[in-house]
């Protein structure tokens, strides 16, 4: 694989190699529906008269911009973050090698989530226009990628921050709100979009056999995961009441085997938190979507193997040989870690079905190589 490099921006000029060469470890997280966070931890010196060196505090001010890119050896860098700096974290100690300073780093979205405020309704408004005009009221967010929404209440109060009141709407219509980085620094992406339905083109991820770039693999399932809901609200026009219900298995399962069968599914209620508008089906189907995601992945990429950045809201092919649990997945965290000699990936992802294999494929792939290849934790592999 070619060579890896990586690269730091402090606001618009890139980090000297005096101040790459302090840091000591970059992890960046990346987590659906929260903050994407970096920190970047950085080596602290003491000089001979007792006084600190290197203190990043010098020349990085609160909320200055700090920008996070790596290539994968393709010769184009990838923003992993660019937003605001939000704090420092000092570890320090008399003896040499020691003490460190840690630069965090949030997205764009922390500037979202600054001032609680209560403004005047928006009246009869799609969400998804609410979304694009709220988004466009902060300078770092350049552009938009929303997708439309159908009902237009009479009325939405915002309450909260920004960022709080998008997260409320997206829960209520099938929608995450969030923020990406984008090509350019200081340039970042609005999104307001549902999960999403085909894979992107990544790379399969092979936890056997040729092209293994996966190990450690677990996947558990929520037993009390997977729910038929049911919602029904009272029509204030003529006391009449509008019912829906709906699950997983109807908005389209990932793979071609539910979690359980349509009779043994559990029915829930709609949270009433949720159960706000005149016509629940767009809450009720955001939470047995939710909710339908049964199975739950966390793995490690092998450095070196995979040469494609993973993020969240993206789907991925996982390769776990004759096993119900091979097939797409939809990635929720990603975890880079860089130093100055590796960059590893860990992931967390989740399905809301299994694929039909026979039982005699299962014994031969549990009796096989795979057995050491995978964990047994939930008794998966």
């Amino acid at each position: 694989m070619a060579t890896q490099r990586f690269r730091v921006w402090f606001g618009d000029r890139a980090a000297s190699e005096d101040e790459l060469g302090r840091i000591e470890e970059i992890e960046v997280t990346q987590e659906m529906d929260a903050f994407w966070e970096a920190r970047l931890r950085m080596a602290l010196c003491l000089d001979a008269n007792g006084a600190w060196l290197h203190w990043p505090g010098e020349s990085a001010a609160p909320f200055t911009r700090v920008r996070v890119e790596l290539d994968m050896g393709n010769g184009h860098f990838a923003a992993l973050i660019d937003g605001p700096l939000v704090s420092i974290d000092a570890g320090l100690d008399a003896q040499p090698g020691r003490s460190t300073a840690t630069i965090v780093v949030r997205d764009d979205s922390a500037f979202m989530n600054r001032d609680e405020e209560i403004e005047p309704p928006f009246e009869h408004r799609a969400a998804s226009e609410i979304a694009e005009e709220l988004f466009g009221r902060f300078e770092q967010i350049q552009a938009t990628r929303i997708e439309s929404t159908d009902a237009a209440p009479e009325t939405t109060t915002r309450r909260g921050t920004v960022l709080q009141f998008l997260r409320e709407m997206g829960q209520a219509n099938d929608r995450h709100a969030y923020v990406l980085p984008g090509e350019e620094p200081g340039a970042s992406i609005g999104c307001f979009l549902p999960d999403p339905e085909d894979a992107a083109g990544l790379p399969p991820l092979v936890l056997v056999g040729d092209g293994r770039n996966l190990a450690n693999a677990n996947v558990t399932e929520d037993p009390d995961g997977g729910e038929r809901t049911q919602a029904a609200v009272l029509r204030v026009d003529d006391q009449g009441v509008t019912s829906f219900e709906t699950s997983a298995e109807d908005l389209g399962l990932m793979r071609n085997l539910p979690a359980q069968p349509a009779d043994l599914t559990p029915r829930r209620l709609l949270d009433p938190t949720d159960n706000t508008r005149e016509d629940p089906a767009a809450a009720a189907t955001a939470q047995a979507r939710r909710n339908g995601y049964v199975y739950k992945l966390t793995s490690q990429v092998i450095p070196g193997c995979y040469g494609t950045l993973l993020s969240p809201y993206q789907k991925v092919r996982v390769d776990a040989g004759a096993t119900p649990y091979s097939g797409e997945y939809l990635i929720t965290k990603v975890v880079h870690r860089i130093t100055a000699s590796v960059h590893t990936q860990e992931l967390e992802a989740k399905a809301d079905s299994a694929t039909e294999v026979s039982g005699a494929a299962v014994a031969e792939a549990l009796g096989g190589g795979l057995k050491l290849a995978v964990s047994a934790g939930g008794g998966i592999f």
